[in-house]
């Protein structure tokens, strides 16, 4: 049971299972009013998972863009902040760590795989 709680322009801005003080008006689960809110909340919401996706592949493209200046001593390691130094050494780690595992799931007995 859809209750909903509309903004000042009467558009729904909210929905709860229970009515209250602030959700007082009840709609129908196939209003059109409502059924239009979630849609656009369920895009709202794939977006937001899209540009976080995106996200993370934007601090690797930036990893990658001040590992390459520092490679071409365009800028010093140092110049870096420190916590910008320190975030960056942990993620190396962190890559060194899990391509160490990787390794190790093609090993057969000791034995390196062919690949």
């Amino acid at each position: 049971m859809p209750y909903i709680q509309r903004d000042l322009n009467g558009n729904i801005s909210a929905i709860s299972m229970k009515s209250g003080p602030e959700f007082s008006e009840y709609l129908s689960p196939t209003h059109p009013q409502l059924v239009s809110f979630l849609d656009n909340y369920k895009n709202v919401s794939h977006s937001l998972a899209a540009l976080e996706e995106s996200d993370m592949e934007f601090v690797r493209i930036t990893e990658d863009l001040v590992n390459t200046l520092v490679a071409k001593n365009v800028i010093l390691f140092t110049d870096l902040p420190e916590a910008v130094q320190q975030k960056l050494l942990a993620r190396e780690k962190l890559r060194e760590q899990i391509q160490g595992e990787r390794n190790e799931s093609f090993m057969d007995d000791g034995e390196a795989g062919v690949f």
